[in-house]
């Protein structure tokens, strides 16, 4: 008996319908369930009462049942015949999206600079996942992104680190989604000849094993010398996809060192998979 496909798990807040319609897209593209989650718990910090006071737990619990209303209604205007799940959550948003990518396929948020709800919430809850959540976290900037059949997914490696689980999940969304899968590899100026020659061949041997496991993947290859942040947003800008990894604690050579996520997720035109390298 085959194991159920996990879930695409999308985390919204009020006025992010990028990022629901890119989750159900993704479900869609890959025949997952998918949970729609809002989460209206309040930090302590955030709060001048403690606790709570019931009265403003009740009036954001209602933000909340609006909001998934809304989401319903976007969800069956989509796609009525879409496996999905609706889940109101009482924890902060960082437990209760903690909790549920320990079982998703990929948790869809939308970008930081869309306020929580009602701008009670202060943390970088999307750069905070990106970097710790259990499985890979697609960010979606709240702006028009491409959504031509025809575009591109974008993957950037550097040679150096260990990249099985970007890898993964960048022939995973080409093949499902019938598109071109672009390899970038980013070289920081000032490389010498023979590090940028050796990173290209180690860059060309990972994706050369990918591609034996997806044959129907086109790929295109291309290598690019500059800043990895500005290389990488500029990427995002003609595609449906751009996808790298999450840092290793130890690794600071990695293309998306902390600060580099944080500048990538707020220029990026496009959504941005961040991905564990165990996925």
């Amino acid at each position: 008996m085959s194991s159920p496909t996990p879930p695409v798990v999308v985390a919204i807040a009020d006025k992010q319908p990028s990022a629901l319609r890119f989750a159900i897209s993704e479900a869609r593209a890959f025949g997952a369930p998918l949970r729609v989650v809002y989460a209206y718990g309040v930090p302590a910090r955030a709060s001048q009462f403690n606790p709570v006071p019931d009265r403003i737990v009740r009036e954001l619990r209602a933000v909340g049942e609006a909001v998934l209303d809304a989401a319903k209604l976007l969800v069956d205007e989509v796609d009525p015949k879409l496996s999905v799940e609706f889940v109101l959550s009482s924890h902060i948003p960082l437990d209760a999206l903690s909790l549920e990518a320990a079982s998703a396929r990929v948790m869809v948020l939308g970008s930081d600079d869309v306020p929580w709800y009602d701008r009670l919430l202060r943390t970088k809850i999307a750069g905070y996942l990106a970097r710790y959540a259990l499985c890979p976290v697609i960010v979606v900037p709240e702006l028009e992104f491409p959504v031509d059949p025809g575009g591109e997914v974008v993957l950037t490696l550097d040679g150096d680190t260990a990249a099985t689980g970007p890898v993964r999940l960048a022939f995973e969304e080409a093949n499902a989604r019938d598109c071109v899968l672009h390899v970038l590899h980013c070289t920081p100026p000032g490389t010498l000849g023979v590090d940028v020659e050796a990173a290209r061949a180690n860059v060309a041997e990972v994706v050369a094993g990918w591609c034996e496991t997806y044959p129907d993947v086109a790929v295109l290859e291309a290598d690019a010398i500059g800043d990895t942040a500005e290389t990488i947003a500029r990427a995002t800008r003609n595609a449906e996809l751009v996808v790298v990894g999450r840092p290793h604690d130890h690794v600071i050579s990695f293309p998306l060192s902390q600060p580099v996520a944080i500048e990538v997720l707020r220029k990026a035109k496009c959504p941005v998979a961040v991905v564990p390298a165990t996925y």
